[in-house]
């Protein structure tokens, strides 16, 4: 791991972000930006695929994963560059570590979504309560993204190992 943060620090893009007055605060907002049209987006499709807002046509929500899609791009991009921008802190920051895997667990669950409810769910009652499968698979992507969030702001105060 240390020579890949040593080969990284050395990096244009490190120095460029290290270098700018503008890159690291541009970089923040636009992260919060992505953030928010990720679990904005989420919060309205996971709670009524938990089985809440039944007056909420179920898969009209569905239309927001554009959005959600475009916050993780935009979060993607963010946090690779945070991570050129300064290797050492974040590799050696348990809060980092533990927000990944949780981004793991959140990738894994949406391709369960895919396997499993995206091809039946237009065949629901737009109305009705959902499957118990469905409310499992909302409240794990509920649960690992506020996890996400959480460590990404405690990253500054979680010790490093």
């Amino acid at each position: 791991m240390q020579s890949l943060v040593q080969a990284i620090e050395g990096s244009a893009i490190n120095q460029w972000i290290m270098g700018s007055a503008w890159a690291w605060p541009i970089m923040e907002i636009l992260h919060f930006m992505g953030l928010s049209l990720l679990l904005g987006s989420l919060l309205v499709i996971d709670l009524r695929m938990a089985g809440l807002f039944r007056k909420i046509n179920i898969t009209a929500t569905h239309k927001l994963l554009p959005w959600t899609f475009l916050g993780f791009g935009i979060n993607l991009t963010t946090g690779i560059l945070f991570l050129m921008g300064d290797p050492a802190r974040y590799t050696a920051n348990t809060g980092f570590w533990l927000k990944m895997a949780l981004v793991l667990i959140a990738g894994l669950n949406a391709l369960w979504f895919w396997w499993k409810i995206n091809p039946v769910i237009r065949t629901w009652e737009p109305h009705a309560d959902t499957p118990a499968l469905a409310k499992v698979i909302a409240w794990v992507s509920l649960c690992s993204w506020f996890g996400v969030l959480l460590l990404g702001r405690l990253i500054p105060y979680i010790g490093t190992g």
